[in-house]
Parts: structure tokens; sequence; C-alpha cells
């Protein structure tokens, strides 16, 4: 199970977390995660923004850019996000089969 972030902020409750959508949405603007030691400050606020769009779609960037601005601990947000991330890449590779799932289909080089 894909972890989650939870927080209120201005009276509002907010559920971040990712996706296959949210992952291609920060990655079409410019994430790498790869990059993060070497851009952080572009990687984290792209990572936070995505983190948004599972739950949030409508949420606009200015207010994304607030909530980030009034959260603590910043450097353990970032490595959750982090976390966050790479646990939708694992789960879009996971190879494991269901037991009984006959909609899996296998393949082969032939």
């Amino acid at each position: 199970m894909n972890k989650k972030i939870e927080f209120s902020y201005e009276d509002k409750d907010y559920c971040l977390e990712y996706d296959r959508d949210s992952v291609k949405y920060i990655e079409a603007r410019g994430f790498d995660v790869n990059a993060i030691a070497k851009s952080p400050v572009t990687m984290v606020e792209l990572m936070f923004e995505g983190a948004f769009i599972k739950n949030h779609k409508t949420i606009k960037r200015d207010k994304i850019e607030r909530i980030y601005q009034s959260l603590n601990n910043k450097g353990e947000l970032m490595n959750q996000l982090i976390e966050m991330i790479s646990e939708t890449y694992n789960s879009m590779f996971d190879t494991d089969e269901e037991e009984g799932d006959s909609k899996n289909k296998n393949w082969k080089i032939v």
C-alpha cells in the first residue's frame, strides 16, 4: 500500500499521494529523480505539486506554494515525497502475478 501525507490547511483536509498519472505529470514538467541532489529546490517543488494531482486536481499552484511554505520539517517532507514516488515507480514495474488472475498475460521473447 502506498504511503500518504495528510494535513489540514485553512480548515481543509488534504491527502497527498501519487499514482501513475501524477508521476507522469511531474515528469512532463521536468522532474527527474536523479536530479534531486543537483536541483533540490526545483525537484522538491515539483514533487510537492505532483502529490496534489491524485486527490486535489483543481488546487492552484500559488496555493500549493503557500501550503508548502507553511509546513514544517521540510527535509523529512522531501524524504517522504521521494519514498512515495519510489513506491509508485516500484508498483508500476512489479512483476508479481496474483494467483488466479486470468487477466494477467504472459509474454515471451521468441
